[in-house]
């Protein structure tokens, strides 16, 4: 006979330690939801327009016009604030002209004092 051996009372075995039940499966990418930020998105926006002008240009100067009124009132300096230089415009009233000899320089300029408002009215900034 084999000797058996005697089982002692005190020893006892640890309770099974309970198994983490893993973690559910990432949904499949149809099912994922977008989850809401906190601050909301800004609307971006093509172009805001920067004018009370109906269309998003404004419209252009004619030389033609600036001519005319260069030619009738530019000693006063009208067709300056037809261009929309209203400090040049004030400097050529009261100067008259600079004593005419703004409106000789004027006389030659004109084309390229037009373009140059045109070109800065077709960007917004007069």
């Amino acid at each position: 006979m084999t000797p058996s051996v005697p089982s002692s009372p005190a020893v006892s075995t640890p309770p099974p330690v309970p198994a983490v039940a893993p973690a559910p499966p990432p949904p499949a990418p149809s099912q994922q939801t977008a989850v809401p930020s906190p601050i909301a998105p800004t609307p971006t926006y093509a172009a805001a327009p920067s004018a009370p002008y109906a269309g998003s240009m404004l419209p252009p100067k004619s030389l033609a016009v600036a001519y005319v009124l260069w030619f009738f009132f530019g000693l006063f300096g009208i067709h300056h604030f037809y261009l929309g230089k209203t400090g040049r415009g004030l400097l050529w009233l009261f100067t008259l002209a600079l004593a005419t000899v703004g409106l000789w320089i004027d006389l030659f300029t004109l084309p390229a004092q037009v373009r140059q408002v045109n070109a800065q009215r077709a960007v917004g900034i007069r």
